[in-house]
């Protein structure tokens, strides 16, 4: 299966985004598919402050909210 295939299967996608590569790529590629795609950010104690931003600013730039989890 193509990754533009998983995306028109699954049109609307929750998306676990850490604000790295591979999450940022598939956030990116489902939008370009036209997946209505929702992003969560788990968020603890073990993750430092830079990611979290980065994932917020991020998201930002490609239109889409980031729904943040506290843990």
């Amino acid at each position: 299966m193509q990754l533009a295939d998983f995306f028109r299967i699954n049109a609307h996608t929750a998306l676990g985004f850490s604000g790295g590569v591979d999450s940022s790529y598939l956030l990116y590629a489902g939008l370009q598919y036209g997946a209505d795609i929702q992003p969560y950010y788990v968020r603890s104690a073990f993750q430092p402050q830079f990611e979290y931003e980065d994932a917020l600013r991020l998201c930002s730039q490609l239109g889409v909210k980031l729904k943040t989890i506290e843990l």
